[in-house]
């Protein structure tokens, strides 16, 4: 859009267009999508309203009955498309705007030192909770080297932390019957001179491959954080669920991956509600989770949808004992995340510092390498002087729940 002339603003009220990229893979993310595009509409009334995203491809004809307030909505293999869409309905032609060939180049980036690297589309998976694949299609891999380009491109134009992502990280490359193919992009990825930090976000329990731990141990800049979902850790829910796997496979997971990789930092998801989760195998996740002393944990509650096969399971647990084991789960995480917080004070650690804290105007705002952004916490700088976008070295002087506060101690590590 840049490349045809349009100019760029994070101010939706000042936007003649406005798009909102959606989600639709559970219940929660429908309503939080359409409440977007209902607030955005009450800021700005007379902007061109685009609804992109899987909102579209889930509901095409419903929502577009249903949300009238929206000018044009298109699904995620529209986005091409978007510039001539636009031509076409803004100026009653396809004159105004020259459709460009897009590049790397063009990118705009959003977020201060980071940026996120998707090394695949779609999921191959069959859980039997999940919408994905019917939503987004079978896994299909990006190219290596285009991958590697794209991450030369952003880091060149100032990046340190590269987040790859993807429905199914484990199984990049797969789809083309490519073994190990995820280790050799992490292998490209860390010759990349400028990159402080390369994560890794969603990895499938289930084969996850055995070389990654030697390509972490050897790298200085692949963090040893991996985030993988293990959703539960009953034998009876697993099995229901799809998930090919016992829950001493996980257990086993987690101790190799231990072993492997020196000081090692796990994010998992879990989720509560299940229709064949009673009381015993709820009890067996909050032992686990009690015990495990997994660094990071996201919680949410099973929500039944439609055109799933655990839709004929139907939704014996209800909403509100879902949210009471939902809250109960985070307690028994947050009694760990708090005491290993404050092992921390006094440590002097690196972190990607992102700007002013949406908190306090006083505050600068970051991240710890062990915090992946807007789900581990964040770190709040109370005194130093900092460079946005540049990793420094901070000492951690006070913890708050999830949060940690440090000072700076050291210039950041600008790259030329």
């Amino acid at each position: 859009m840049t490349a045809a002339g349009f100019v760029y603003t994070e101010d939706a009220s000042r936007a003649e267009v406005i798009i909102i990229n959606t989600c639709a893979f559970i219940e929660a993310a429908v309503e939080e999508s359409i409440s977007a595009i209902l607030d955005h509409r009450v800021r700005n009334k007379d902007a061109y309203l685009v609804v992109a995203g899987c909102l579209p491809l889930r509901y095409r004809d419903e929502i577009a009955q249903a949300l009238t307030e929206v000018n044009l909505f298109i699904t995620p293999e529209q986005i091409s498309d978007l510039v001539q869409l636009l031509s076409d309905s803004l100026s009653g032609s396809g004159d105004r705007y020259k459709e460009p060939a897009f590049s790397v180049q063009d990118r705009i980036l959003t977020t201060p030192g980071y940026a996120y690297l998707k090394i695949a589309e779609g999921c191959s998976r069959a859980c039997r909770y999940c919408t994905i694949p019917s939503i987004r299609g079978p896994l299909r891999s990006a190219d290596t080297l285009e991958l590697e380009q794209e991450a030369m491109t952003v880091a060149s134009r100032g990046v340190r932390e590269l987040v790859l992502v993807a429905q199914d990280l484990t199984s990049y490359g797969r789809d083309r019957r490519e073994k190990g193919a995820l280790v050799r992009l992490l292998r490209r990825l860390d010759r990349i001179e400028s990159l402080k930090w390369i994560r890794l976000m969603y990895l499938h329990p289930d084969s996850v491959p055995r070389g990654l731990g030697k390509a972490i141990s050897d790298s200085e800049k692949i963090l040893p954080y991996l985030d993988i979902p293990f959703q539960h850790i009953s034998d009876t829910v697993l099995r229901a669920m799809g998930r090919p796997w016992k829950g001493e496979r996980i257990r086993q997971l987690m101790d190799r991956l231990r072993s492997e990789i020196d000081g090692l930092v796990l994010r998992t998801t879990l989720m509560v509600g299940y229709p064949t989760e009673g009381e015993k195998e709820f009890r067996d996740l909050r032992k686990f989770v009690a015990s495990a002393e997994i660094e990071h944990v996201g919680v949410f509650t099973y929500s039944p949808e439609e055109g799933t096969r655990a839709w004929n399971l139907g939704d014996p647990v209800p909403l509100e004992e879902k949210e009471a084991r939902a809250a109960e789960i985070r307690s028994a995480h947050s009694k760990f995340a708090r005491k290993r917080n404050r092992r921390k004070l006094g440590n002097i650690e690196p972190a990607l510092i992102e700007g002013v804290s949406e908190e306090s105007e006083l505050l600068l705002q970051g991240r710890c390498w062990d915090q992946a952004p807007e789900v581990d916490g964040a770190l709040y700088i109370t005194a130093g002087n900092a460079v946005v976008g540049e990793v420094h070295e901070v000492k951690i002087t006070d913890t708050h729940e999830f949060d940690l506060f440090a000072e700076i101690v050291d210039p950041p590590h600008v790259h030329d």
